[in-house]
């Protein structure tokens, strides 16, 4: 069977992704979707590291059958043939579509790069779709998604397990009491990549031995052909490879903005700026601050709201911290600057109202978490809606998304055009919306 047909409409659609309209944040499930009626019979795509998890994590609800491992790596397939010995396996998802018959969904979870053709593809054939974030590597592959989830009328929900968790399912509440009133400013950080993967590299020369149990052409997937190297991307390192991965930005964003996005219900960004260094060709850089402006809203105060992501163990502003008396601040979080004090928003540890002898009477209960992966299942099974589905998350990672298009323009304040999907003022910036597919994919 060919496939380029497939491959080539999705590039196709990207191309006219900036024609669709351009909703909310929210995350809705039309009235029409396919539903399950019985037992979900599920097909793993990545199987390994987070596929492992994934894997796991779907198959532990009571209405789910594994009937599908899929993996480019047979030392990940054949561990999770063990643990599911009647599920039927695969190398290439490209022949899991073709020919399993009688399954209901699937969860993809391999590198970025990936996300996009595999996910399109399972849409394509109406089957429900949990996807790893961020949603896919390109703005345009993103905004497909997005059209083919809803064409389709399926189940969808990206894996930001964080969104469905106790520490943010709080700090909600407490942000909805008022406590700091309107925001003016809102400051993202995370300490990856330093000691997680490489950023700031160069690709090493040379080519070393394909491990037998990899099909390394599979795993190069659309993205450009290059020798193997041992440890430099399969099967972790690939995050800070720009052919690959997303890098800190792409990983970390759709977990830490999320809370910014959900909780002040954010649009687009009028202007994105990054004024940290350029990525090197190869890789994102070892550290960034990219800069967004957003049109107010009922959340924030009458001026644009700023928005400000720091990576590489970068924080917010130090005598920003300390004017807020708080301390030690965690190394992962979303602070939220308002006129009446701040909130921290961290997805493991429970958020801080500041500056906290302000606010030193103020009890936060803590509100409870729900099984990220469970809601999945049972929106699939009608019995409830994802949060993170992909009008959502194609949001959500279009604007982790547009920061590292800054990257390469530093210094640089970048319009952004979202309904026409691109930068009026900076055409070259346009090319990296898009992604480019290798011949035969």
């Amino acid at each position: 069977m060919s496939y380029s047909t497939d491959r080539r409409s999705l590039l196709k659609l990207g191309a006219s992704a900036a024609l669709l309209p351009l909703t909310g944040c929210a995350s809705t499930n039309s009235a029409d979707q396919v539903r399950v009626a019985g037992r979900v019979r599920h097909a793993c795509i990545g199987v390994g590291g987070m596929g492992d998890a994934d894997m796991k994590a779907l198959a532990a609800h009571p209405e789910v059958d594994i009937v599908a491992l899929c993996d480019v790596d047979r030392a990940f397939l054949e561990a999770a043939g063990e643990l599911f010995p009647a599920a039927a396996r695969f190398r290439d998802w490209r022949e899991m579509f073709e020919q399993l018959e009688g399954f209901d969904s699937v969860n993809v979870t391999v590198p970025d790069h990936m996300h996009a053709p595999i996910a399109s593809r399972a849409l394509e054939l109406r089957k429900h779709v949990y996807c790893q974030k961020p949603l896919t590597r390109t703005v345009s592959e993103s905004r497909t998604l997005k059209r083919m989830a809803q064409d389709a009328g399926v189940v969808t929900q990206m894996g930001i397990q964080n969104h469905s968790a106790s520490p943010y399912r709080t700090a909600l509440r407490v942000f909805e009491q008022g406590h700091i009133g309107k925001i003016h400013e809102v400051h993202v950080w995370t300490d990856r990549p330093k000691g997680w993967w490489p950023q700031g590299a160069d690709r090493k020369p040379g080519a070393d031995p394909i491990p037998e149990t990899l099909d390394w052409n599979l795993w190069l997937g659309v993205a450009p052909e290059r020798p193997y190297k041992e440890g430099q991307y399969h099967p972790f390192a690939w995050r800070g490879w720009q052919d690959f991965g997303t890098g800190a930005q792409g990983d970390m964003a759709c977990h830490l903005m999320d809370p910014a996005l959900w909780f002040l219900d954010l649009g687009h960004p009028r202007t994105i700026r990054s004024d940290g260094p350029t990525p090197n060709g190869e890789t994102y850089p070892l550290w960034s601050a990219v800069h967004y402006e957003f049109d107010a809203n009922e959340y924030t105060t009458r001026g644009p709201l700023l928005l400000t992501w720091h990576d590489g163990g970068r924080k917010a502003p130090r005598q920003l911290l300390d004017d807020l008396e708080a301390g030690e601040v965690y190394d992962n979080a979303c602070l939220f600057v308002g006129t009446e004090g701040a909130l921290l928003v961290s997805p493991y540890d429970p958020p801080r109202l500041l500056p906290e002898a302000k606010f030193k009477d103020v009890k936060i209960e803590e509100v409870g978490g729900e099984n990220h992966w469970f809601r999945f299942i049972d929106a699939v099974r009608g019995e409830a809606e994802t949060n993170a589905g992909f009008d959502y998350a194609a949001h959500l990672s279009e604007i982790a998304l547009l920061g590292n298009v800054a990257l390469s323009f530093p210094h640089e304040t970048l319009e952004w055009d979202a309904a026409r999907m691109r930068f009026p003022k900076r055409p070259e910036a346009d090319a990296l919306l898009t992604p480019t597919y290798r011949t035969g994919w």
